[in-house]
């Protein structure tokens, strides 16, 4: 065996994986841009089931044409021993448009596994509709919604918030990049515009959607059949393409009627605008289709049963009568198809430039390749493990957000344990010898692990796990949960409970480093006897101007929070008296408070919007509000005085006023002519109709407040805060460790 090549001597290089058809179209744009952006080594992976799959050669000779056209290199593999051979020795980014957990992508998930740690790991969404991502209720029943990746790095189309079914612990690896095939139309010479002559069926007879809600291959064949006939007797023909991958019409054998031709070359290879309309059952082409910019239809079986939710929007056929009415309406009046069509776009942020693609492209590639480059050969991204109760609040501000950029960039990697999944490991154990907590982290081999306000079971088990495989502790921390007073609702019985607070004192005691959201929570700790390895950050949470500072008239003022009903119910004099006094003023609440009983009498001027408890909605909704002036209560008891002024951050970025309670964490945030600080009823009452009477006032103080934001609270600040705690846990864990067993 010939000695691996040294990273050393090569730089560093782009491998792509080719095991199902779909992936030529999908990875085809993006190495063409990188081909064209890069100086990155080229290599195409083929398996050799793709040879087997590509029966005509026609997919084999288009890998064969790219690879010349690009300089790649081709080499066999089929297994995924033989794959890691051909990466051994070398570093770079390994690419995949068909690799999760599921059966039909064993292959390139296989190889994502046995890939050397010198490579980022890069997933692509391959459809609209995706499993893992975002997916139809059919796929859902064929595959399940717990579908996992090996991948680094999941790219996908839209907004992570869009990608229903892309697991949680997935999430934290999510890289939004646009739809590849967009690339396109950078890479294509723009043809010469000529009057489309025939309409384009498309058929996706082998999708599983075709066969799990029932048999619908027939139905969709023969509606095919019955509208290329009723189209002959009109002097008219059509174009048929079958599915590059299923290619049902062709490996069956279907007999066509005469004035049909099929339209088999890859899409890439294919001008759409010569098409007078697109039909076709639901499937990524019609993305394909409406993007190309000609009239589109989705077709839906005759009792409504496939699911083309994903498609809402878009025009809808059944029978044949629909279809004809369709193909008339797309060449007589195809206006109000396109412009339906662009909503539809619009609406799933679908409609961003090839431009914007690239650019996002580059951007993901320079962050992976500065990350393995910028370290000895072989080094992988550091790990950590993100252990809470759940997917909450803290854990998003305190780590998701900031560390987001480093994993997008293939610099970090974290995974998630939530108690549940504490518990249904704890489940899984059936004797004392068991490990199954252990044995999760130590597939994920983390080097330091954050317990963000954890409280659950099985902490000391996965300390001692930590321990052994010298991975440093942190206990992130940003309330007083030895001490939840009744006041906050029912919620303070479970947090009170023995097994919580115990995990509180645990953790506590024996992690390397006790990171705490305020100095006040630190004092507060060290007041009860936890007095070594307590550490604070200057800020709690980061945020951006999301809308600029304006001078206008006050029209609604606002109050978010959950567990601040006592703060509520000693603001309802005050709120009552400012609606009074102000006949068009508005006043809502977000969270999980309810409107209090004195103040329903104010009818439609008064909202209690529903509390939210998915993060990236919350956060969504609650800059949709954009309140002219902030409500910020907060009562002076023991739990309340050691709070994060978060409240000031969330209300300035989205341009509102804040008024806040005097003696608090706000009285920091608030100086300088940031915000207002009262205290008593008549106070805020002054305060608030201040700002209605002096708008001019009000845009100064939302200015200071931003120019505050901007400078203090910057979300670089942040994550640099964030790992300067990693390196103070490092560095305490490392201290603690005996000479000897170093």
């Amino acid at each position: 065996m010939t000695a691996p090549v040294s990273s050393a001597d090569h730089g560093p290089q782009a491998v792509f994986l080719f095991d199902l058809i779909q992936d030529i179209n999908v990875l085809r744009p993006i190495i063409r841009i990188l081909a064209a952006e890069t100086n990155l080594d080229l290599l195409f992976l083929v398996s050799d089931k793709l040879g087997r799959r590509d029966r005509t050669g026609v997919w084999t000779a288009e890998i064969d044409e790219l690879a010349s056209f690009v300089g790649a290199r081709i080499k066999q593999f089929e297994d995924p021993l033989t794959a890691h051979l051909s990466t051994q020795g070398r570093l770079g980014l390994l690419f995949s448009a068909s690799e999760t957990d599921l059966v039909a992508h064993e292959t390139n998930h296989q190889v994502f596994l046995a890939a050397p740690n010198s490579y980022v790991r890069i997933t692509i969404q391959h459809g609209h509709e995706c499993v893992g991502f975002r997916q139809n209720r059919e796929q859902t029943i064929a595959h399940g919604d717990d579908i996992r990746f090996a991948a680094d790095i999941v790219c996908g189309w839209g907004p992570v918030e869009t990608m229903e079914h892309l697991c949680h612990s997935e999430r934290p690896k999510y890289f939004e990049l646009g739809p590849p095939m967009l690339l396109d139309r950078l890479l294509n010479k723009p043809k010469k515009a000529r009057p489309p002559a025939v309409g384009l069926v498309c058929e996706n007879l082998h999708s599983v959607r075709m066969r799990t809600t029932g048999e619908f291959q027939k139905t969709y064949l023969d509606t095919v059949q019955d509208f290329a006939t009723s189209q002959a007797q009109l002097g008219r023909s059509i174009a048929v393409r079958p599915h590059p991958g299923g290619q049902f019409v062709v490996k069956n054998n279907v007999a066509l009627p005469p004035n049909v031709t099929l339209a088999n070359a890859a899409m890439y290879k294919t001008d759409l605008k010569q098409f007078a309309y697109g039909i076709s059952a639901p499937s990524s082409v019609v993305i394909d289709l409406v993007v190309a910019g000609i009239p589109t239809a989705v077709w839906t079986d005759p009792d409504g049963i496939i699911d083309t939710s994903g498609y809402a929007g878009l025009t809808q056929v059944s029978t044949v009568e629909d279809w004809a009415r369709f193909a008339d309406e797309a060449v007589a009046n195809p206006a109000h198809i396109l412009a339906r069509q662009a909503e539809f776009l619009s609406a799933h942020t679908l409609d961003i430039s090839p431009e914007q693609v690239r650019d996002r492209l580059l951007q993901l590639v320079d962050g992976a390749i500065s990350g393995i480059t910028g370290r000895a050969c072989g080094r992988r991204p550091a790990r950590v493990l993100l252990v809470a109760n759940g997917v909450v609040p803290t854990l998003h501000i305190s780590f998701l957000k900031p560390l987001s950029g480093l994993v997008k960039a293939g610099q970090l990697e974290t995974r998630i344990i939530t108690e549940a999944d504490v518990r249904a490991l704890q489940g899984q154990s059936e004797s004392e010898h068991d490990t199954p907590i252990a044995d999760a982290i130590a597939g994920f081999s983390p080097d330091l692990a954050v317990f963000c306000r954890y409280s659950g079971s099985g902490a000391e088990e996965m300390v001692a796990h930590l321990r052994g495989a010298n991975a440093p502790i942190v206990f992130h921390i940003d309330d007083d949960l030895l001490n939840v007073p009744a006041d906050i609702g029912p919620k303070h019985v479970e947090h009170n409970r023995v097994e919580r607070t115990s995990t509180i004192r645990y953790l506590l005691g024996h992690a390397d480093l006790v990171y705490c959201s305020t100095p006040a929570l630190k004092e507060r700790f060290q007041a009860q006897g936890f007095n070594e390895r307590l550490s604070v950050g200057e800020i709690y949470s980061s945020g951006e101007i999301v809308f600029p500072a304006e001078d206008r008239p006050v029209e609604t003022i606002g109050f978010m929070g959950n567990d601040k009903a006592p703060e509520l119910s000693e603001l309802v004099p005050a709120i009552a008296d400012i609606l009074d006094r102000n006949p068009s003023l508005r006043f809502e609440l977000f969270g999980s408070m309810t409107m209090p009983d004195d103040l329903l009498r104010f009818g439609e001027r008064v909202r209690a919007l529903p509390k939210v408890s998915d993060y990236d909605d919350f956060v969504r909704q609650f800059r949709q509000l954009r309140w002219d002036i902030g409500l910020a209560p907060l009562r002076g008891t023991p739990f309340n005085i050691v709070k994060a002024d978060t409240k000031w951050v969330d209300y300035t970025s989205i341009g509102t006023a804040v008024i806040a309670s005097r003696a608090t964490v706000y009285d920091h945030c608030c100086a300088g002519g940031c915000g207002i600080l009262v205290d008593g009823t008549d106070e805020w009452i002054s305060s608030i109709q201040s700002l209605i009477d002096d708008t001019e006032r009000r845009f100064a103080l939302v200015s200071a407040a931003q120019a505050k934001l901007a400078s203090t609270y910057t979300l670089d600040r942040l994550t640099n805060q964030v790992l300067e705690k990693f390196d103070e846990a490092a560095a305490l864990a490392k201290a603690a460790v005996p000479v000897s067993c170093r």
